[in-house]
């Protein structure tokens, strides 16, 4: 018999986020992957740059 049958058991499962405390990703992937790599990282660079530039007027 099943103790959980009619009750809402949405609550009873677990979500499981593999991968979530890895930081980057580093699993082998194609050049396309590579590239975007790259490009959001140079992306990320390029806003910390422009986040410690004075402001000036």
């Amino acid at each position: 018999m099943n103790p959980h049958a009619g009750e809402n058991s949405s609550q009873d499962g677990t979500i499981v986020n593999h991968g979530r405390d890895e930081g980057r990703d580093t699993s082998v992937g194609d050049e396309g992957d590579d590239a975007n790599e790259l490009r959001f990282d140079e992306e990320a660079r390029l806003i910390r740059e422009q986040s410690h530039r004075p402001e000036t007027d």
